[in-house]
């Protein structure tokens, strides 16, 4: 396909997983930011599968302590979920709670 063909993106992502799953986070980071910027090539920025990669990076963000860059990432997937009318929605809108109330707590 090519290093920049949008099903590498979902390769990526599974890898990402992968690696999350192994505990390394900042590999599972680094292969989100490269499946985003295939997919927002291919999609577009505000596209729902973008959205999906946007939500994980939040993740990867938030498991390596970076809870500014995980609740912007969150927050943009939300807005692109929510404006879609999709049920992914509400899983992002708990994240994003569930980090605003750590971000409380740690204040």
């Amino acid at each position: 396909y090519g290093a920049d063909h949008w099903q590498v993106a979902t390769t990526l992502d599974n890898l990402a997983n992968a690696h999350g799953d192994l505990g390394d986070a900042r590999t599972k980071k680094s292969l989100r930011e490269r499946a985003l910027r295939i997919k927002e090539a291919h999609y577009g920025a505000d596209h729902w599968q973008v959205a999906i990669t946007l939500a994980n990076l939040g993740a990867a963000h938030e498991a390596l302590g970076d809870l500014p860059e995980a609740q912007r990432q969150y927050a943009t997937a939300l807005a692109i979920f929510a404006r879609e009318g999709l049920p992914q929605a509400e899983t992002v809108q708990d994240w994003l709670s569930n980090l605003n109330s750590k971000n409380s707590k740690n204040r």
